[in-house]
C-alpha cells in the first residue's frame, strides 16, 4: 500500500476512534449523570473561560503595552508568550477568513518576538551567532551558487549578498544562505548558533520563529521592490546594528570568561 495512503488511512482511524469515544462518553453522561452533576460540569466550564477570558484579555494588553513602550519587563515574558502562542495565530486564522492581510499580523507577530528576545540576554561569542539569509536576495540573473557556500559569491554589487558576506566576515558571525524553512532548519541544525538573525518576508519569518522555539531567532524583514521571490533587497544599515547588539564586546567577553572560570572552581 502506499505509504501516503497508509498514512491517511491511520489519521483517519484515530479521528474516528476519537469521535466514537466522545460519543460514548457522552451517551454515558446522558444515561447517568443527575441535573446536579450536569450542573456542576457546567460551572466548571464557565470558570474554565472565564480564566482564559482573563490570561487572554492580560496577554492582549501586555502585547499592547510591548509593542506602544517598545520594552518586554520580566512580568511581562508569560503574558506575552501567551499571546504570540494563542491570540495571534487566531488573529491570522481570522484574516485569513475575511480575506485580510495577514501580514500585518506576522509583521506584529515578528516585532513583538524581536522586542521579546531582545528582553533577554543576546549578547554572544560571534562564533555563536548565525546569519540566515534568504536566497531570493540573490541577483536573478547571476549564475554563482550561493546556497551551499556564500563564498562563492564575488561581490559584483548586483544585489546586496556581497555586501552582507562582507559584514557577516567582519563580524565573524556563521552566514548561510538558505532557499527556504525546511533549510534553514537544517542550517540552524548543523551549526547549532545561540542565536539567529534572520532575514525573510513576513511569512517565512512568523513561521520560522514558531518552528524553531529553542533558539532565539530576531527578523529582519526583507524588501521586495520586484514582488515577492525575486530580486529582493535588505536594509544593510539595520542588519549592522542588529549584529553590533547580540556580539559581545572583548570587555564583556573577559567578564563572562573569569566568571565563568570563577564558577568552575
Amino acid at each position: 500500500m502506499d505509504k501516503r495512503l497508509r498514512g491517511f488511512l491511520i489519521y483517519a482511524f484515530i479521528l474516528l476512534l476519537v469521535i466514537g469515544i466522545i460519543v460514548v462518553l457522552f451517551m454515558y453522561v446522558h444515561d447517568f449523570f443527575s441535573i446536579d452533576l450536569y450542573n456542576r460540569i457546567i460551572s466548571v466550564f464557565i470558570a474554565v473561560f472565564i480564566t482564559v477570558m482573563v490570561l487572554l484579555t492580560a496577554a492582549t494588553a501586555v502585547i499592547f503595552i510591548a509593542f506602544r513602550t517598545r520594552k518586554v519587563h520580566p512580568v511581562m515574558i508569560f503574558p506575552v508568550r501567551l499571546g504570540m502562542k494563542l491570540v495571534i495565530p487566531f488573529a491570522l486564522f481570522v484574516a485569513g477568513a475575511l480575506k485580510k492581510d495577514k501580514d500585518m499580523i506576522r509583521s506584529l507577530f515578528i516585532d513583538i518576538n524581536n522586542l521579546f528576545v531582545e528582553a533577554g540576554d543576546i549578547r554572544k561569542e560571534p562564533d555563536k551567532i548565525m546569519l540566515l539569509l534568504p536566497h531570493c536576495l540573490q541577483n536573478s540573473e547571476c549564475s554563482r551558487k550561493i546556497t551551499g557556500d556564500a563564498a562563492n559569491c564575488i561581490n559584483c554589487g548586483r544585489c546586496t549578498i556581497g555586501a552582507v558576506r562582507e559584514m557577516a566576515k567582519e563580524k565573524g558571525v556563521k552566514l548561510r544562505v538558505v532557499t527556504g524553512g525546511t533549510a534553514a532548519r537544517k542550517a540552524i541544525a548543523d551549526e547549532k548558533p545561540e542565536i539567529v538573525l534572520s532575514v525573510a518576508c513576513e511569512r517565512d519569518l512568523a513561521i520560522g520563529i514558531s518552528d524553531v522555539s529553542n533558539i532565539p531567532v530576531i527578523g529582519v524583514l526583507n524588501k521586495r521592490p520586484n514582488g515577492p521571490c525575486v530580486n529582493t533587497t535588505v536594509d544593510i544599515g539595520v542588519l549592522r546594528d542588529k549584529l553590533d547588539s547580540m556580539i559581545r564586546s572583548p570587555e564583556e567577553e573577559a567578564e563572562y570568561g573569569g566568571c565563568s572560570e570563577a564558577a568552575g572552581r
